[in-house]
């Protein structure tokens, strides 16, 4: 087999096509800013530090894809949402603009341009500059129930999905057409693939039922969009999925991005070459175990997928900022193979 780009081995891996080895792909987002003394609020509010501080940590580990920052607070607050920053920490939702949940239709995104959204278009299209041709380059969307959870608080939002499910189907609907510009505007930056980001949606949050009904419908619609505009499409969602697995297959992503809580070879026999299956090292793990359990959780995850194709090794979450930079560096190499 001749030698393939990782962006190659990336695109083999989504098709299931054999390759010499699985892709590896970690979550790397704020975590950068340890390899380029950035500042974590800096990041998320300058483009070219941003994609600056991706490459730097790519030229560290030499994995096989980038990603721009995760930050899920960047279409709320373009919403109306108080977002905090703090130092070394992960922004987050304090304020919910929203309490008449029959209000939340009347909201309207601003254009992209106008919005901190537009910093990560833009780091995007830095990234896409660069690696185009070589590696796989990855943006971020947050999911349209997990959307609606931070425009009217997530507790109200599970309250009406029991007491008005109706309503709720139509909350999330808003929140999906809300999203489209965005969908449109990291398209046009050149990337490869965008990763919806749904943690609400986790069944250790709603039941599988509920998960049919509020947010497969509206990621189906995400995916087709994606896909519509040249993108692929991946489909993120933390913590415990592995009753959901197949629906999340259904929404016609071309990855599932899994946390450390799912089976990964359970994954992957019920994706059965539908999806590809990416991650899924505990992150907890990453932070504070040694590179011993590293490479050992990244073997088994390698071990998983039994010669049948379809894994990319990564993190099964985004990297804590804090993670040790010898356990990314195991990572890395178990998955290339070189430990």
């Amino acid at each position: 087999m001749t030698k393939q780009t990782p962006l190659e081995l990336v695109e083999g891996t989504l098709s299931y096509q054999e390759t010499k080895r699985a892709p590896v792909v970690p979550l790397v987002g704020l975590f950068s800013s340890t390899v380029s003394s950035f500042s974590v609020e800096s990041l998320v509010h300058d483009p070219q530090k941003q994609a600056e501080s991706q490459l730097l940590a790519l030229d560290m580990f030499g994995y096989d894809g980038v990603f721009t920052c995760m930050d899920l607070t960047v279409e709320a607050e373009a919403l109306g949402a108080e977002v905090v920053f703090e130092n070394r920490a992960f922004p987050y939702v304090k304020g919910h603009p929203v309490e008449d949940a029959r209000r939340l239709e009347d909201l309207a995104l601003p254009p992209v341009e106008d919005t901190r959204i537009s910093i990560f278009v833009d780091a995007a299209r830095i990234l896409s500059e660069k690696l185009l041709e070589t590696h796989l380059v990855s943006s971020y969307v947050i999911g349209p129930f997990t959307l609606a959870g931070h425009l009217l608080d997530a507790e109200r939002l599970l309250e009406i999905s029991i007491e008005e499910q109706e309503l709720a189907v139509d909350i999330v609907g808003h929140c999906e057409e809300i999203l489209r510009p965005v969908l449109d505007a990291y398209a046009e930056a050149g990337v490869h693939n965008i990763v919806i980001l749904e943690p609400t949606a986790s069944t250790s949050i709603i039941s599988p039922r509920f998960f049919e009904k509020l947010s497969k419908p509206f990621l189906k619609s995400m995916v087709s969009r994606i896909h519509s505009r040249g993108c692929r499409a991946t489909v993120h969602i933390c913590g415990r999925t592995q009753r959901i697995v197949h629906h999340m297959c259904q929404t016609g992503a071309d990855a599932l991005s899994l946390d450390s809580a799912v089976d990964l070879g359970n994954a992957i026999e019920t994706a059965n070459g539908r999806a590809a299956i990416i991650g899924n090292v505990d992150t907890s793990l990453l932070l504070t175990g040694s590179t011993h359990d590293v490479r050992t959780a990244a073997e088994e995850c390698l071990a998983a997928s039994s010669g049948r194709g379809g894994l990319i090794l990564s993190s099964g979450c985004d990297l804590p900022i804090e993670t040790p930079l010898e356990n990314v560096e195991v990572l890395v190499r178990t998955g290339k193979g070189e430990e």
